[in-house]
């Protein structure tokens, strides 16, 4: 029920999402750039066919794999973790969930000195992910627990004095969400950025955006209701963008 009435939500506002996807109604310089430039940009990019070289090695793998299988992120949404890696450029980030492996090098990608700290969650498949992120795996740190991953990068990010790069594909339970949501909250108040997904198949992940807009003073939300991407600089107004992208 929950996930019809967003989808009936997201036709309701269609127009809108669609106008302000072109650009019309954006008047904050930086939203009008990010929207069109970065979430929305059709040019292609140097890591686009090795990004669909490790999905389809993804997709392959995946179909032998036995139990649950989750969904393979599309081609489109890994194309855009990666120009919003490009654009931020962030030597270190941190991801919270996976699967198969394909976002987490479709955002080391943007540097061949760039490195992760990434809590894989009880989603992942390690046999796909492995052969995935073979060539990245000396760029990847794994932590045994959300709170070891969340302390490690941000002491890291404390030390190099840089702003934090977050994507979060999916959380466990309560006490995971909790201390997401308060190292996202940190994050944006540092000047940081957030990436949630998957917010139209997990309540949980909606219900951790909700937490987090609710507590934040500053920066941009930009969302498609399935993605959700928070640009935390400080300069910038607190404003929420509903788009197609």
């Amino acid at each position: 029920m929950v996930k019809i009435k967003k989808r009936f939500k997201l036709y309701l506002t269609a127009v809108n999402r669609y106008k302000r996807s072109k650009g019309f109604g954006i008047h904050s310089p930086f939203a009008f750039m990010f929207v069109l430039r970065v979430l929305r940009e059709q040019s292609a990019y140097y890591a686009y066919s090795d990004i669909q070289e490790r999905r389809t090695i993804a997709a392959s793998l995946a179909h032998k794999v036995e139990g649950r299988r989750p969904k393979l992120i599309s081609m489109k949404s890994a194309r855009m973790l990666f120009r919003i890696a490009c654009y931020f450029h962030p030597e270190v980030m941190m991801q919270i969930g996976t699967s198969y492996g394909v976002s987490t090098t479709a955002l080391l990608d943007v540097s061949s000195s760039s490195r992760m700290l990434i809590y894989k969650g009880t989603d992942a498949h390690d046999v796909v992910y492995d052969e995935v992120t073979r060539r990245y795996s000396g760029r990847i740190e794994v932590c045994r627990s959300i709170d070891s991953a969340i302390d490690r990068y941000s002491a890291e990010c404390r030390a190099a004095e840089t702003p934090s790069f977050i994507l979060v594909n999916s959380i466990d339970d309560g006490n995971d969400a909790a201390m997401c949501a308060d190292a996202l909250v940190d994050a944006l108040a540092q000047g940081g950025t957030v990436i949630l997904r998957n917010l139209m198949r997990s309540q949980a992940m909606a219900s951790l955006l909700a937490d987090v807009e609710a507590r934040i003073s500053h920066g941009m939300t930009f969302t498609n209701s399935r993605v959700a991407v928070i640009v935390g600089l400080r300069h910038l107004p607190r404003q929420r963008f509903s788009l197609w992208f």
